[in-house]
């Protein structure tokens, strides 16, 4: 990381899908049932690590576990799960000008930011790809969920 004069900034190289997972629960009798809009749990993670000592180079993972099942019945039936997906969505970066106050929030707030349209996407289209309703993502607080992380320590 460079301490140099400047304004601290990140640049962003390729992103890319690095794992993912999607799996119909229950298919084909999955789809007998009359098309809802699923109730969906997400789950988010963000991890970075460098990618040579001393180096300015990170890859960021924007971590997205997804659950999508029906609403609870009426006559107290239990929701039926419909799919379970997992993206691990990343990114290679580069700090510019950045110290040891401002590499976190850059790698942990900003870099996410910038991956999260794509692994919203990505996620959009694997379900609708696998006959559901497309899954949309609202924007994440990535700067709360760092500020969350940093409370759990």
């Amino acid at each position: 990381m460079n301490t140099g004069r400047g304004n601290p900034t990140i640049l962003m190289g390729i992103q890319y899908s690095k794992t993912v997972t999607f799996q119909t629960v229950n298919a084909p009798a999955v789809y007998m049932r009359a098309q809802e809009r699923p109730h969906i749990a997400i789950a988010v993670d963000v991890r970075a690590h460098q990618l040579g000592e001393n180096q300015p180079n990170f890859e960021v993972e924007l971590v997205l576990q997804c659950r999508g099942q029906t609403a609870a019945g009426n006559n107290g039936e239990q929701p039926t799960p419909l799919f379970e997906a997992s993206l691990t969505y990343a990114g290679l970066f580069t700090l510019q000008n950045s110290t040891a106050e401002t590499f976190e929030p850059l790698l942990l707030i900003e870099a996410p930011r910038l991956l999260f349209p794509g692994a919203r996407h990505v996620l959009a289209t694997l379900s609708r790809e696998a006959g559901f309703l497309p899954v949309v993502i609202q924007q994440i607080d990535f700067a709360q969920l760092w500020r969350n992380r940093r409370a759990e320590v």
